[in-house]
């Protein structure tokens, strides 16, 4: 890798880990985007997560304070069995399949009632970790669904932006493991490209956290629902 390319993805890297550092969304799909113009399915996959883990990391310790592990512990669970079923359908499953029904799947989170009786039936934290586990191995972009989700329960954004980095630091751990056992994929040869991009989303962290309090309560909530829906047309088109 040449140093300009490092140079560029770090600094994407601050500026992608900085959006999600204030609204918990949209930096680990664009981040996808754009290593996908230079690295294939194989490789894609459990890159991404290695360096969306490493931004997740920096996030939830910035906002360490805020972790609610009640909150998250079933959905961790679920995404265990979501991931391994996965990987042991990966390459056989139609993905553009999988991408309509993610996609649908944010767009009903976000625009359902929150008294629908439907979404009262998805609005489980099995099926969240399940889908989203198994979202994450095909396409990696699984970070909306899961705040699509989370969003349902009126948390406060800090309380939401650091649960779900906490979500997605397991979930990215889970797939590079998959990726590795089955793939045989070598972590060691990016350690550095992951490494300079760690560096710049923990600075794109620290100053998303300080940015977060100056945004209302009101206007977060709708903001993210723009941007949750603008991610998941980024998706089906």
């Amino acid at each position: 890798m040449s140093l300009e390319f490092i140079i560029f993805f770090s600094i994407l890297s601050f500026l992608t880990s900085l959006l999600t550092s204030i609204f918990s969304v949209g930096g680990g799909l664009i981040m996808l985007v754009a290593l996908a113009q230079y690295f294939s399915p194989a490789t894609l996959i459990p890159l991404h997560g290695a360096i969306q883990l490493s931004n997740n990391l920096s996030r939830t310790f910035v906002y360490r304070e805020f972790y609610q592990w009640k909150l998250i512990k079933n959905i961790l669970i679920a995404t265990i069995f979501g991931g391994f079923s996965g990987i042991l359908l990966f390459g056989s499953m139609p993905e553009q399949l999988l991408i309509w029904l993610i996609a649908g799947t944010i767009l009903f989170f976000t625009w359902a009632p929150l008294d629908n009786f439907i979404l009262s039936i998805m609005r489980n934290d099995w099926f969240c970790g399940f889908i989203s586990g198994f979202a994450g191995v095909f396409i990696g972009a699984n970070g909306p669904l899961v705040t699509s989700y989370m969003r349902t329960k009126n948390l406060s954004p800090e309380v939401l932006v650091a649960n779900h980095g906490a979500v997605m630091i397991f979930q990215h751990s889970l797939r590079i493991i998959l990726f590795i056992y089955f793939f045989s994929f070598s972590l060691l040869e990016y350690l550095l490209f992951i490494f300079a991009l760690a560096v710049a989303g923990y600075a794109g962290a620290l100053l998303g956290k300080k940015l977060i309090s100056y945004i209302s309560y009101e206007k977060f909530y709708i903001f993210l629902k723009l941007l949750l829906s603008a991610l998941a047309l980024i998706l089906l088109f």
